[in-house]
């Protein structure tokens, strides 16, 4: 090297202390950039935290990919993940893309394999600046390090917007407008959340899992008068004035509904209805979920809005119970299956959710007011008096096999399509006009037996002949045959509905209000008088 040198005229001492003397002005650089950077972060800047497990951390990636994708394309440091292809998905998260109006309409349906497009957001450690309204945003991307996943990755991220200057309003301006936006996306759909239970200790919460437009409570095949009578009471109870009138009078404000009947029903349905209809978030919960405990189960009753619909789906099927199991008689029971993977009854896992437990989240000291509670099973007579005693349940819905009216019901909404949907679906010609659809649907109510089949069933069979109604009437016959069959004795199922109202039904000539007072009301067709 100093051979190298001398050829090129360099003193070795020279250049040695060139090199330190560069050294040292780059370390004191560094270090006064780092001190004066940290000043400024510290005394003159604004700062908003926004956790990963608030709803806001999505709405604003949703934002930040859709507005400024532009700036994101800066960013050297990026996360890459894979979704479906569509403007509409565009950071939406939920599968939101099946539900853009042209895909909806048919104009738009890609054929074949589902076509991906790579979806790039700030990875963790990321720092860059965003350009809004003229200011410089500085958005830095971090990861709690405890409580890791199974996978090894972090279970929080938390993003910090940072702003130079000592008056937050850019930054809340930007929340505000990533508010907005999130708020015109979600007009006219409906939001269900459901339970997301953490691991290594962290506390239960509830996640966006989709959302999908407001379903229509005409879609909804229900007897008039129950459809009528639950929609008038939730209505009354969502008013502002019905909380002040709860808590005059030191009533919980709280309300509990019970939809009960064979599967396939509508029993879901309805509440997406009513979800839509009202305005109302969704969050859905299975108590047969073997991480859920009282705990967590208090902790995501007390994580819940004030204005929301709370669905335990078939409450019937979970091993919740005031008494637990008669003990097993190991001295009786059969020898253990042969063959190791084969497990015996008594391993089946149940869920760590107690009677008492269960009862404290729906309506205990520390229960979440506001909220409406939505239950529905196959077998009411499989439940605890307790749980839906009046104050817990008080309204119960009970859905039957489809009556004539709800056959002829089905078949006019499915049949009942307008130009757009002929050209979408390729409707071919000399499809019924709306008089001719109308005698087939009671057509169509005389060849199949009313109190034999749900609705899902029948609409199973309309869906198999969407464009041709004549061909369904023409198959209705055959294949009600064939299903009961299939069934064997249950052509003697019961007919119609009842509703009641606080465990009571309702009589021919009086009613029972909430107060308890008794007062005249004229009661619908079919609708007896519990003796």
């Amino acid at each position: 090297m100093r051979r190298i040198m001398r050829g090129l005229g360099i003193d070795m001492n020279t250049a040695a202390g060139a090199v330190m003397v560069s050294t040292a002005l780059i370390t004191c650089y560094n270090l006064g950039y780092s001190t004066i950077a940290g000043l400024i972060d510290r005394y003159y800047s604004t700062s908003v935290r926004i956790n990963s497990e608030d709803t806001l951390f999505r709405d604003f990636f949703i934002w930040l990919s859709e507005e400024q994708a532009a700036d994101l394309n800066l960013s050297r440091i990026l996360n890459a993940k894979k979704v479906a292809g569509g403007p509409a998905n565009a950071g939406d998260g939920d599968g939101a893309d099946h539900m853009n109006e042209e895909y909806f309409r048919g104009r738009e349906r890609p054929r074949g394999k589902q076509v991906y497009r790579v979806h790039y957001l700030p990875a963790a450690g990321s720092r860059y600046f965003l350009h809004y309204r003229g200011r410089k945003i500085r958005i830095i991307m971090e990861e709690v390090k405890e409580g890791l996943t199974m996978h090894g990755m972090p279970q929080r991220r938390i993003v910090w917007l940072r702003s130079y200057g000592r008056d937050p309003a850019v930054l809340k301006e930007l929340l505000e407008e990533v508010l907005r936006k999130s708020n015109a996306r979600d007009q006219g759909k409906t939001i269900v959340f459901h339970a997301n239970m953490s691991p290594h200790g962290m506390p239960p919460s509830w996640e966006r899992a989709l959302s999908r437009p407001n379903r229509s409570m005409e879609t909804v095949v229900l007897e008039m008068e129950q459809k009528e009578l639950i929609i008038r009471d939730i209505e009354e109870y969502t008013l502002p004035a019905t909380a002040k009138w709860y808590a005059n009078r030191g009533l919980p404000y709280r309300r509990g509904y019970l939809l009960y009947g064979p599967p396939g029903t509508g029993k879901t349905s309805l509440s997406m209805a009513l979800a839509g209809l009202f305005n109302l978030e969704v969050y859905a919960l299975s108590l047969s979920a073997g991480s859920l405990t009282d705990d967590t189960l208090a902790m995501l009753f007390a994580g819940l809005p004030s204005r929301c619909i709370v669905l335990l789906e078939d409450v019937d099927a979970s091993s919740v119970k005031r008494t637990p199991d008669p003990p097993i008689d190991l001295s009786s029971s059969p020898s253990p299956p042969a063959h190791p993977l084969l497990r015996s009854p008594r391993s089946v896992t149940k869920a760590n959710v107690s009677f008492s437990g269960l009862l404290n989240a729906i309506d205990g000291a520390a229960s979440r007011e506001g909220r409406i509670l939505i239950m529905t099973t196959n077998h009411r007579e499989r439940l605890d008096p307790a749980l839906i005693r009046p104050g817990r349940v008080d309204l119960q819905i009970s859905f039957k096999y489809a009556s004539r009216d709800v056959i002829e019901t089905l078949f006019m909404n499915l049949y009942n399509v307008d130009m757009g949907d002929r050209e979408a679906l390729r409707i071919p010609e000399g499809f019924p006009s709306v008089d001719e659809i109308s005698e087939l649907a009671k057509e169509f109510g005389r060849v199949l037996p009313e109190g034999v089949f749900t609705p899902a069933e029948i609409q199973g069979l309309l869906l198999m002949h969407k464009k041709d109604p004549v061909a369904a009437v023409g198959a209705a016959g055959e294949w009600a045959r064939e299903k009961r069959a299939e069934k064997g004795a249950e052509e003697g199922a019961e007919e119609g509905g009842k509703v009641e109202v606080n465990g009571v039904i309702p009589g021919q000539n009086k009613g029972v209000i909430e107060g308890g007072e008794s007062e005249e009301i004229s009661l619908p067709n079919g609708v007896e008088e519990k003796p």
